[in-house]
């Protein structure tokens, strides 16, 4: 809650009577001046990589203004985000790419992906689905913003690419801590083997078996999978380390 407080501290500190502030700017301007730096081409690439996307007929369609979807929106309560502007965006991207692509710097990754906001489309437009595609966009070509948001997951990420369970009980342990789990979590790891004991749920039984007793074959089709369909490529473009060490996995499973 501290580190959540300090969080919430800072945001306020860049509002005043002219908006959010981010490096001296109003969070618009501030967008807009990173927009004017970018590779007019790259701009061009994810417009054109979005709307080819088989995705993009059923989750976008024409945005009447309505603001429902940001009535339903949790960031929005929160943070400075509106799935409505995702939507405007994206229906002006063709003409204006640069729109599309200041958004893609920070504005996206405040979404929760809950995915209220298509519940309530009279349009039937699905933001958070929008969000997703742009999301696996931003990974895709490397963007310093997607790199900066996986780079706290990584070993998360490791952990789904080589073994397909996003946290497995290896990683719960007060040896070899990692990042992800922040400062406290080797307090909570002092008597975690005596408190799992403690739960009278057969499901728990075994939870301390490394990778959740993945199968080897699995694992090597997973990611021969990945490999053969681009996902490491990809991943490769954001998080260069975990990449190398997917592929060195599968190797010493050869």
């Amino acid at each position: 809650m501290v580190g959540a407080s300090k969080k919430v501290a800072r945001m306020l500190q860049r509002l005043n009577p002219d908006g959010w502030h981010y490096g001296g700017l109003p969070g618009l301007q501030w967008e807009a001046e990173n927009a004017r730096e970018g590779d007019r081409a790259l701009m061009g690439r994810i417009v054109d990589e979005l709307r080819e996307d088989v995705r993009f007929e059923e989750f976008y369609h024409a945005c009447i203004n309505c603001g429902n979807c940001t009535s339903m929106c949790p960031p929005f309560r929160l943070v400075d985000f509106e799935p409505r502007i995702v939507v405007q965006k994206v229906m002006h991207a063709k003409d204006e790419p640069e729109l599309l692509y200041q958004m893609m710097d920070q504005y996206i990754w405040a979404c929760f992906q809950c995915y209220s906001c298509w519940e309530v489309c009279p349009a039937h437009n699905n933001p958070g689905g929008l969000v997703a595609m742009l999301k696996e966009i931003a990974v895709r070509h490397g963007l310093q913003s997607a790199r900066k948001t996986l780079e706290p997951y990584s070993k998360i990420l490791y952990k789904v690419m080589t073994t397909g369970t996003q946290i497995t009980p290896d990683m719960h342990t007060s040896m070899a801590l990692f990042k992800d789990w922040g400062p406290h979590k080797a307090e909570l790891s002092k008597n975690i083997r005596t408190e799992r004991a403690a739960v009278p749920v057969e499901t728990m039984a075994g939870v301390m078996d490394k990778s959740w007793r993945v199968d080897d074959s699995t694992m090597k089709e997973l990611m021969e999978i990945e490999e053969e369909a681009g996902v490491l490529d990809a991943v490769g473009g954001s998080l260069k380390d975990v990449a190398d060490m997917v592929r060195e996995a599968a190797k010493e499973m050869e």
